[in-house]
């Protein structure tokens, strides 16, 4: 469950020297990171490794935080910013070659593999993606996300309707729910 005030506490024990905090911080946030990251990138195996590369970012910057932005915030950016960064470097590599995406397509589905999130993710934009996953599959508050992508409330409110309506007349198409 998340804790916001118990977030905000270990991030400045983090940044105390307080090591040990840091494992609150993931166990925290490990999910909302990875489904930020996920959003961009659109590669279950990459967003794994980015989401833990992010929180080795996260343990290096903690003496750059600012408690004037939420810890949420604050993180949710780091993950949106390194995910950008690596989607623009993965745009300017050559595609793999055909046995290698052989190989891969046997590899076993990661634990956040379900149809309605590789759905989601084929079909709608990185933001809309993120805050679908953030506000309905982790729980979190509009308000946390607009903290996050630094929009109003009203407009998370917005953009998560269009969001889900866009998914479920996808998912009818496609012939979910049947």
């Amino acid at each position: 469950m998340f804790d916001l005030m118990r977030l905000e506490k270990s991030m400045q024990q983090l940044k105390n020297g307080d090591s040990s905090a840091f494992e609150e911080i993931y166990e925290q946030t490990h999910r909302m990171v990875f489904y930020i990251v996920y959003g961009i990138v659109k590669d279950y195996g990459k967003a794994e490794d980015l989401t833990q590369d992010v929180f080795m970012k996260i343990y290096e910057k903690i003496d750059t935080y600012n408690r004037s932005v939420s810890a949420k915030a604050w993180i949710g950016m780091i993950a949106k910013n390194m995910a950008i960064n690596e989607y623009k470097r993965r745009v300017k590599q050559p595609l793999m070659d055909h046995d290698t995406a052989d190989l891969l397509r046997d590899e076993k589905p990661s634990r956040y593999e379900t149809p309605l999130i590789d759905l989601a993710s084929k079909h709608l934009s990185e933001d809309e993606f993120t805050i679908v996953m953030l506000c309905v599959g982790e729980g979190y508050t509009r308000k946390e996300v607009g903290e996050i992508f630094n929009l109003s409330t009203s407009g998370v409110t917005w953009k998560l309707k269009q969001a889900l309506d866009k998914l479920r007349k996808i998912a009818e198409k496609e012939g979910y729910g049947k």
